[in-house]
C-alpha cells in the first residue's frame, strides 16, 4: 500500500475537529484571568514587602530556581517530545500552579491548620499538621488547575501523556513559587539580606528535594485526569473513580514527604540518616511516578508508531526509524549515527525527518486534513539524508572496546580535569575510523565526553573552593 492509498484508507483516522470561537470569548478564559490577578495581589501583599526589603536575597533566589525551573521544563518538553503541547497552554499551566494554586494555599493551610489545633492534640498537630494540611487542600487546588486546562485546551488532551505534562507544568508552578517563598523566610530567619540562606534553601528544596516535589505530584492527578477525559469507553463511574485514584496516590506521594516517617533513620548520628531518609521517601515516590511514566509513554508510543507503521513504506519511516522514536535516547543515538555517517549535515536531516515523522503521526491520529501538509518536510528532510550518504535513521548501537575504556576513564576527570584530553582523544579515533570502514561508532564515546565536561566543571569549582579556602 502506498503513502497515499493508506491516507486514504486506513481506518480509524480521526475526522477534522470543528472550529471553535475565540479562546476571549471562553468563561474559562476569563474566569483563569480573574483569578490569576487574584493570586498574584494575595502574593504581593503577603511577600511584597520580603521582596522589596531584601533584593539580593530575592535576586538571587530568582536566578538559581529560574535556572532550576528551566532545567525541569527541558526534561518535561523531551517526555513531551512525539507530541509538543502549544506553549501558550504550558504557560496557562505554569501560571495556575505558580499564582492561583500557590495564593490559595497560603490560606487554605492556614484554615486546615486552625481545624486541627481544634480536635487533636498540639504534639499531633505540630508533628503531622504539614503532613495533613499540605497534600489536601494544595494537590486539589493543583488539580482544578489540570481541570481548567481541559476546559480550555480540550482538543489538545489526545493521550495520557499529555495529562502528565499539563500536570507536570502546573506542580512545577507550583514548586519555584514555593521555594522562592521559602527563600524568603529563611533570609527572614537569618535577620539579613544576603545569598547564604537563599543557597541552603537551594540545596533543600531545588536539588535534594526537586526531583520528587511537586512536579511528581501533579503529573500523577493529571494522569488520571486525562483518564476521566479521554476514557469515553468508561463508565463516568469508572472514569471518575480512576481520576479520583491518581489523585489520591499524588496526595499519598505527598503525605509521605511531608509525614515524620523514617524519622529513626533520620536519627542516625552524623547527619547521614537524614540524607538516607530523604533518598528513601524520594527513591518510593520518584519510583512510583517513573513506572507511571513508562507505562503511559509506552501507549502513546505504540499508538503513533502503529500510525506510521500503516504505510509500509520506508520513503516515511523505516522499521529502525519507528523504534528509534520511542525514546530521547534512541533519538540521540540515531541523530549519532547520521552525524558519524554524513557529519553535521546528517545529523541536522535526521533530527527533522524524526520531528516530520511524529508529526505526521500525529495527524494521521488526530486530523485527517491535516496529513498532505506534513509531507514537505518530510520529503526534504529524507531527501537532505540521502544526500549525506544515509538511507536509515536507526538507533542500531555498536558496543566497542574503544567505548568502554572511554566511559571509564572519563570518571578519571573527577581526579584530574587533564585527564579529560583522554576521552576526546578516543572520540577522533573512533569516529574517524568507523567513518574509514562505513561502520557504526560506539555512542559510549560521545557519553564520555559528555560526562567529562560535566565532571571537568565539578573538579574546577572544588578547585576554585579549595584555593578560597586556603586563602
Amino acid at each position: 500500500m502506498t503513502g497515499a492509498d493508506a491516507a486514504a484508507s486506513a481506518p480509524g483516522l480521526a475526522t477534522p475537529a470543528p472550529a471553535r470561537r475565540s479562546p476571549l470569548g471562553w468563561p474559562a478564559t476569563w474566569l483563569f484571568v480573574i483569578l490569576t490577578i487574584i493570586g498574584a495581589v494575595v502574593l504581593g501583599r503577603a511577600f511584597g514587602s520580603a521582596v522589596v526589603g531584601n533584593p539580593v536575597a530575592f535576586t538571587t533566589a530568582v536566578i538559581l530556581f529560574g535556572i532550576h525551573g528551566a532545567i525541569f521544563v527541558a526534561i518535561i518538553r523531551t517526555v513531551d517530545w512525539l507530541e509538543p503541547e502549544p506553549k501558550r497552554y504550558l504557560a496557562v499551566a505554569l501560571l495556575w500552579g505558580g499564582i492561583v494554586a500557590s495564593s490559595s494555599a497560603l490560606r487554605a493551610n492556614t484554615a486546615v491548620e486552625s481545624i486541627l489545633v481544634k480536635i487533636a492534640p498540639l504534639d499531633f498537630v505540630r508533628d503531622w499538621a504539614a503532613a495533613l494540611e499540605g497534600p489536601t487542600d494544595e494537590e486539589i487546588l493543583k488539580t482544578l488547575g489540570i481541570v481548567m486546562i481541559v476546559l480550555l485546551a480540550r482538543p489538545q488532551i489526545n493521550s495520557i501523556l499529555d495529562g502528565v505534562v499539563y500536570g507536570a507544568f502546573v506542580g512545577l508552578g507550583f514548586q519555584e513559587v514555593e521555594n522562592l517563598t521559602y527563600s524568603l523566610n529563611a533570609v527572614a530567619q537569618a535577620g539579613t539580606d544576603s545569598a547564604a540562606p537563599v543557597v541552603q534553601t537551594f540545596f533543600v528544596r531545588g536539588l535534594l528535594a526537586g526531583l520528587w516535589s511537586h512536579t511528581v505530584y501533579s503529573a500523577i492527578a493529571g494522569a488520571g485526569v486525562a483518564y476521566a477525559v479521554l476514557r469515553r469507553d468508561r463508565s463516568w463511574g469508572v472514569r471518575i473513580g480512576v481520576a479520583l485514584l491518581a489523585l489520591l496516590v499524588a496526595w499519598c506521594c505527598h503525605f509521605l514527604w511531608n509525614s515524620p516517617l523514617l524519622t529513626a533513620i533520620a536519627d542516625v548520628p552524623g547527619g547521614f540518616g537524614v540524607i538516607a531518609a530523604i533518598l528513601l521517601k524520594g527513591a518510593l515516590i520518584l519510583g512510583a511516578f517513573l513506572i507511571l511514566l513508562y507505562v503511559v509513554r509506552r501507549g502513546e508510543f505504540a499508538g503513533l508508531a502503529a500510525q506510521l507503521a500503516r504505510w509500509r513504506d520506508p520513503s516515511v519511516a523505516t522499521p529502525g526509524e519507528i523504534a528509534a522514536l520511542r525514546t530521547a535516547r534512541l533519538r540521540g543515538v540515531a541523530r549519532w549515527n547520521a552525524w558519524v555517517a554524513g557529519r553535521y549535515g546528517a545529523r541536522v536531516a535526521a533530527k527533522r525527518l524524526q520531528r516530520a515523522q511524529a508529526d505526521l503521526a500525529v495527524a494521521m491520529r488526530d486530523d485527517e486534513s491535516a496529513v498532505p501538509a506534513r509531507f514537505p518536510a518530510l520529503r526534504d528532510a529524507r531527501q537532505r539524508l540521502v544526500e549525506r550518504g544515509v538511507t536509515d535513521a536507526n538507533a542500531e548501537r555498536r558496543s566497542t572496546v574503544l567505548g568502554w575504556v572511554s566511559f571509564v576513564l572519563s570518571f578519571g576527570v573527577l581526579l584530574n580535569v587533564f585527564v579529560a584530553v583522554v576521552p576526546v582523544a578516543l572520540l577522533l579515533i573512533g569516529v574517524s575510523n568507523a567513518r574509514r570502514q562505513h561502520r557504526r561508532a560506539d555512542p559510549r564515546l560521545r557519553t564520555a565526553v559528555i560526562m567529562s565536561l560535566v565532571f571537568a566543571v565539578i573538579w574546577l569549582v572544588s578547585f576554585v573552593a579549595r584555593a578560597a579556602d586556603m586563602q
